[in-house]
C-alpha cells in the first residue's frame, strides 16, 4: 500500500456500500475480487491467483504462500454506485482480520463451494457474521466444476447456517455442465460467456418446468414471512415482480434469509447478477450506523485494520459511519486521545488515492492517526464510545524470536511493536528465566507470515524457535520422615 505520489481527484455522487468477501480457505474469494473489479471497470483486465498477477494478495507473504494473510480493500463504482469491496481471508488463523471489519460493513458476500470438507470452516464464518447481526448473502461458485445437484448442495450447505438458505438461481445444464443460469425471481434464462454479460435466452418446455417448480419453492420460503404473500399463493394469485423484490430485499436485510446465487468467478461468470442484487437489495450505511447504535451527523469512523507503510507512515483503515472527514480534522477515541488526520485515501488493493473528504459509507485510508489502533472508534467530538468490542483471540502457538545480528536488536523491538499495531491477534512477552522474546498468535504459518514480514518489509534477519514451556516442580506441604542409618565395618 502506497500513499506517496498519490494525486487527488474527486468521486461521483450515489449511494456508497463497503462488502465483505468472506468464505472458506480457496473458495474463490480474491478472484470473485479480480471478477466485480474487472465487470466495473476498476481494473483493465481480470488477473489471475494462480499466475500471481491480482489485485488483491499482492503483498509478498501471500503471494509466497498463495493464500489470504490478511484483508484487502478496493474501491469501485457500479451504475453510478460507489462500493469499497474488502476481501477477507478465509484461513481459520487469519479471522480476526474478518471479524475486524464485519461490524463496520453493509454486507458480507459469503464465497463457497460444493465440498463437504470446508463445511466446519464455513459454520465458523457464518457464525461470526450471525453474531455481528450483518445480513449476507451466498455466492456458489466454481459452478462450472459442479457435478451434482444444486439441490443437494444446498442442503449440505444449509447444515452449516442456522438462517434458512433460498435459491435465488438455478443453473442449466447441457451435457452435465452448468452453461448458464435461470433467475428465479425475473424468471429469466441467461447462457454464460466468459468474461461477458450473459446472453438472455428463452426456457425450454423442460426448464419452464424446473423454473416453476424452483420458484415457487422461492415464494413459499419468502412467503414465510409475509401474510399477504401467503394468500396469493394460497388464491393461485401470481404476485407482482415488484412485491417479490421487495420482499427478498426485506427479509435478507432482516436476517431471515440467505438469497443464494450461483457462477464460476474465475470465467466471470454471474458476476454481473451477483452485482445487480447488491444494488438493488443490500442494506446502505444508514442500516450499518443504526445497527451500530450511531446517531446525528458529526464525524465518527471505525478503524477496521491498521497498515504501516514504508514511506507513507502509518494508515488507518476506517469505514466512515456518520459526517465527514478532510485532511486535517481533529478526531478523538474514547479515552479522549487525539489525532489529526494527514490525508484521506481511497483504496485499490496496495494502491491508496489521495481524496478531499471521506463522506458516510466511505471505507477509507485515514493517515497519521499515531495513537489509535484496530477496533476503536474515533470522532470529531469527544466522548465517543467503542461501536465494537471486538476482543482477540486467545493464542494457540508460540515461538521465541530474536534479532540474527546484535547491532539490529533495538530495530527488532521496534519492528515488533509494528507489526503487533497491524495484527492485534499477535503478542509478545519475555520469558523471565532465558529472557527471550515470545511471539504467539493464531498458529505456525500466522507466525511464520509475521517473521517474514519482520525481514522481508523491515529488513531483519531472525533466528527463532519453537517455545518451551519451563515445567517447574512446586512443594505443596510439608514432610517429615524417620530413618535409621547402619555403619558396616569389616570386608
Amino acid at each position: 500500500m502506497n500513499a506517496n505520489g498519490a494525486q487527488s481527484g474527486a468521486r461521483a455522487g450515489g449511494a456508497t456500500r463497503a462488502i465483505a468477501l468472506v468464505g472458506p480457505y480457496q473458495s474463490g474469494k480474491t478472484t470473485l475480487l479480480e471478477a466485480i473489479l474487472a465487470r466495473a471497470g476498476a481494473i483493465s483486465r481480470q488477473g489471475r491467483v494462480a499466475d500471481g498477477n491480482t489485485l488483491g494478495d499482492a503483498a509478498p507473504e501471500a503471494r509466497a504462500h498463495a493464500m489470504s494473510v490478511e484483508l484487502n480493500a478496493a474501491a469501485c463504482e457500479f451504475m453510478g454506485d460507489r462500493y469499497t469491496i474488502v476481501d477477507c481471508p478465509g484461513s481459520v488463523e487469519f479471522l480476526h482480520e474478518m471479524r475486524n471489519v464485519l461490524p463496520a460493513c453493509d454486507l458480507a458476500v459469503v464465497v463457497c463451494e460444493a465440498d463437504e470438507k470446508k463445511i466446519p470452516a464455513l459454520q465458523l464464518i457464518l457464525r461470526e457474521i450471525e453474531d455481528a447481526g450483518l445480513p449476507h448473502i451466498m455466492f456458489l461458485n466454481k459452478i462450472d466444476k459442479a457435478n451434482g445437484s444444486v439441490r443437494e448442495t444446498l442442503k449440505v450447505l444449509q447444515r452449516a447456517s442456522s438462517v434458512p438458505l433460498l435459491l435465488r438461481q438455478i443453473p442449466i445444464w447441457e451435457n452435465g455442465a452448468a452453461t448458464g443460469f435461470i433467475d428465479l425471481a425475473r424468471e429469466r434464462a441467461h447462457v454464460y460467456r466468459p468474461h461477458a454479460e450473459s446472453q438472455v435466452i428463452d426456457l425450454s418446455d423442460s426448464e419452464k418446468a424446473r423454473e416453476a417448480e424452483a420458484r415457487f419453492s422461492m415464494l413459499e420460503r419468502l412467503a414465510d414471512h409475509d401474510d399477504h404473500l401467503m394468500e396469493e399463493l394460497l388464491e393461485d394469485i401470481e404476485p407482482p415482480r415488484e412485491e417479490v423484490f421487495a420482499d427478498l430485499s426485506r427479509e435478507m436485510r432482516e436476517g431471515l434469509i440467505v438469497p443464494v446465487f450461483i457462477g464460476a468467478a474465475e470465467n466471470g461468470n454471474g458476476i454481473l447478477r451477483l452485482l445487480k442484487a447488491i444494488r438493488h437489495e443490500s442494506p446502505l450505511v444508514g442500516d450499518a450506523a443504526t445497527r451500530l447504535g450511531v446517531s446525528g451527523d458529526q464525524a465518527l469512523a471505525q478503524i477496521v485494520k491498521t497498515v504501516h507503510t514504508p514511506h507513507g507512515g502509518k494508515l488507518s483503515l476506517a469505514r466512515v459511519l456518520a459526517g465527514r472527514v478532510s485532511e486535517g480534522d481533529t478526531l478523538y477515541d474514547s479515552e479522549g486521545a487525539e489525532a489529526r488526520v494527514g490525508g484521506v485515501f481511497t483504496l485499490l488493493g496496495q494502491e491508496a488515492r489521495k481524496v478531499d473528504v471521506a463522506e458516510a459509507g466511505d471505507l477509507v485510508a485515514l493517515g497519521r492517526l499515531e495513537p489509535f489502533s484496530t477496533g476503536q472508534t474515533v470522532s470529531a467530538g469527544k466522548g465517543v464510545r467503542n461501536l465494537a468490542e471486538i476482543a482477540s483471540p486467545s493464542a494457540v502457538y508460540s515461538q521465541t524470536v530474536r534479532a540474527g545480528a546484535r547491532k539490529d536488536e533495538v530495530r527488532l523491538s521496534a519492528a515488533l511493536a509494528k507489526v503487533i499495531d497491524e495484527d492485534p491477534s499477535l503478542s509478545l512477552t519475555h520469558d523471565a528465566d532465558s529472557g527471550a522474546m515470545v511471539l504467539a498468535g493464531q498458529g505456525e504459518m500466522h507466525l511464520r507470515v509475521a517473521c517474514e514480514r519482520l525481514t522481508g518489509k523491515y529488513g531483519i534477519a531472525l533466528e527463532t524457535a519453537r517455545a518451551q514451556i519451563g515445567y517447574r516442580e512446586t512443594i505443596r506441604k510439608g514432610i517429615s520422615q524417620r530413618g535409621r542409618h547402619k555403619k558396616q565395618s569389616g570386608g
